[in-house]
């Protein structure tokens, strides 16, 4: 069952802004793990994690688009 939420664009720029933030973090962390040698499982691990995250925000990001072009043919 999907749950619509009505935000600002303004709300809307912020969350992006913050997952953007949030994957340069991730990245510059799975850098810093590999740097100090964290055992090759935990880091596959991180990996898995880091991926699913830029899954969910790359699908979120692709359902904003549709959402607008929705708007501009209706």
């Amino acid at each position: 069952m999907a749950t619509l939420v009505r935000l600002t664009e303004e709300q809307i720029e912020r969350l992006i802004v913050g997952m953007e933030e949030m994957e340069e973090r991730l990245k510059d962390m799975h850098a810093e793990l590999i740097d100090i040698g964290v055992p090759k499982d935990t880091l596959s691990r991180f990996a898995r994690l880091h991926d699913r995250y830029t899954e969910g925000v790359a699908f979120l990001l692709r359902q904003r688009e549709l959402g607008r072009s929705e708007d501009r043919s209706g």
